[in-house]
């Protein structure tokens, strides 16, 4: 069912399902470059502000011992919002203890919020200000300890301690196996190549960088463009195939569009000089191997995340040398024109932070594993690190079995010249000004011609969607921009059967996504159904016979899918 919709009633597209905006977010290569002096110094602004000018603090400090005398006498009607899951348990409520304690932590964070409102900072000082002492609330929750945890204090009691002690243990294997940090996910629960990642395929290329997989169609006809799925480098390319029920790929194999797929390589050190050059030359090389085998036909070259920054830049590069080898280009989740207002985070860079961490990753070769998760994990401390403590080591439950969560933890390293492009791409958005030279060749993509479409999640925290709706404009040709109702990883990995799933299109690319709002279209269902009958008019009219065996006599077999690299540590 499709309806369109007027500005008078425009989608509240900007909420999650909590009901919190998600506007804002953390571009990827934004996080790379964070400083960690800043928040050091933000922390040392607020102690200085505050000594420098007391009334602020004093009327702070006066309000929250007001409210706690009111807390104590029990006449402070407010409680810990029920809707916020971690007030969630009726002791926050029913019980005089707790209640008193969750009052005294709501009136503190009232009194945080009071003292910043009249500090007098102002721009970029009040942001940070604001973005750290929110993180402080998040780690200061009562919740967070076991005595400020009635539910895990009741189940230490009906599980007679046990859960206590599956905590600790919960503890120690993530100090062995995941950085200290609480698992999001039972690591153990998938096999890849049999749970996961299992669409039959072939590895029919393989170089020191990548794997080139083909995967086995699934109809006698196919369209005669093949898709180039080209993932980011930070973690496995099956997020594209997860579970049968959630695979991308075979969405896209039983609709007759044949899909290869590029398994990046996990670098060592001794790849340290790999860089945006050697990716995107590493996607043009695939996309001449796919010709060999089909034909010469044209290739329908996708990029997710920040494997769209290095499918932009292969692009690019061909378009510069004249090669007319690409039939359509799609761009997932992944922000090409980056500025610092779309995160909170760009409050903590700068050419001074994005130059230590570049000289960090220089020294030691990557910006490895534990880099990456906490790179992530900064994103969002509750979600990603608070709430998994709590279950994990206070409540003792075992991890999620996940499909999704399981492959969110499988992160890979990025060689130091990779990282150092992404952060040069993140601090002086060279992408968007033209500037950025690839394999000798400055980049325009604006002088593209072939059809490109840009997909969005609006819930996404990662890539938010006003971020990758800019897109738009860097381009001067037949361009679709989709926006759904979902957050980063899941526009990929949804089930086909989500009876919640939603997106919207339009046709005024306006330079403000605002403009554009005012008149789209509301569709039910996955926007994986709209793209692939994008693909299937984009691509040449006739059908062709489905290959019967994969690769050729140039490129035969070397392993089944999903080959060797994925399964590096």
């Amino acid at each position: 069912m499709n309806e369109k919709v007027s500005s008078k009633q425009r989608p509240n597209i900007e909420q999650n399902a909590s009901g919190k905006k998600t506007e804002g977010g953390i571009p990827l290569n934004t996080a790379l470059g964070v400083d960690a002096k800043a928040f050091i110094d933000t922390w040392s602004d607020i102690f200085t502000t505050s000594v420098q000018q007391p009334k602020a603090a004093i009327n702070a400090g006066q309000k929250f011992l007001q409210d706690v005398g009111k807390i104590v006498l029990g006449t402070n009607a407010g409680y810990p919002d029920s809707s916020d899951k971690r007030f969630a348990d009726k002791a926050w409520n029913t019980n005089p203890i707790y209640r008193r304690v969750g009052q005294t932590y709501i009136a503190w964070t009232q009194a945080l919020d009071t003292w910043l409102d009249q500090a007098g900072l102002e721009g970029m000082e009040h942001e940070r200000a604001r973005y750290v002492l929110d993180t402080a609330k998040e780690f200061f929750a009562p919740v967070n300890t076991l005595v400020g945890n009635p539910a895990a204090l009741r189940q230490a009691q009906a599980t007679r301690g046990r859960s206590l002690v599956q905590g600790v243990k919960n503890l120690f294997d993530d100090v062995r196996h995941n950085h200290g940090y609480p698992a999001c996910a039972d690591r153990d629960a998938f096999i890849v190549g049999k749970d996961v990642a299992a669409t039959p395929g072939a590895v029919i290329f393989r170089t020191d960088l990548l794997e080139l997989i083909q995967y086995q169609p699934a109809t006698s006809k196919v369209v005669a463009s093949p898709l180039l799925y080209v993932f980011s480098q930070v973690n496995r390319f099956y997020l594209g195939d997860l579970t049968p029920d959630r695979s991308l790929f075979k969405r896209l194999l039983d609709a007759g569009i044949p899909v290869f797929a590029i398994s990046w390589r996990n670098p060592t050190a001794s790849q340290r000089d790999w860089n945006l050059d050697t990716y995107a030359e590493g996607i043009i090389q695939s996309i001449s191997v796919m010709q060999d085998i089909i034909g010469g036909e044209k290739v329908n070259l996708m990029g997710l995340c920040a494997g769209g920054f290095t499918a932009a830049a292969a692009a690019g590069a061909l378009q510069v040398r004249g090669e007319d080898r690409i039939n359509s280009l799609s761009l997932f989740v992944n922000v090409l024109d980056s500025r610092p207002e779309d995160s909170d985070f760009g409050l903590f860079v700068s050419e001074r932070s994005i130059e230590a961490q570049k000289q960090a990753t220089r020294v030691k070769g990557l910006f490895d594993e534990k880099r990456v998760f906490e790179m992530f994990a900064m994103l969002r401390w509750e979600e990603n690190v608070l709430g998994f403590m709590r279950s994990n080591y206070l409540m003792g439950e075992a991890p999620i079995k996940h499909p999704l969560l399981f492959w969110s933890i499988d992160y890979t390293r990025l060689p130091a010249g990779l990282h150092s492009a992404f952060l040069d791409l993140s601090l002086y958005n060279k992408l968007a000004k033209r500037e950025t030279k690839v394999l000798g060749q400055r980049v325009d993509l604006s002088k593209i011609k072939y059809p490109v479409y840009v997909m969005a999640g609006s819930t996404d925290h990662i890539t938010p969607w006003k971020a990758c709706y800019r897109t738009t404009q860097m381009f001067d040709t037949d361009l679709e921009f989709v926006l759904t109702n979902q957050n980063h990883t899941q526009t990929i990995s949804s089930r086909d059967n989500n009876k919640h799933l939603k997106h919207w299109t339009g046709s005024n690319y306006a330079s403000d996504p605002e403009v554009w709002l005012q008149d789209v279209t509301e569709h039910e269902g996955s926007w994986v159904v709209h793209w692939i009958d994008w693909l299937k008019v984009k691509s040449p009219e006739e059908q062709v016979d489905a290959p019967t065996q994969f690769g050729n006599e140039n490129y035969a077999e070397i392993d089944p899918a999903p080959g060797r690299y994925v399964l590096e540590s």
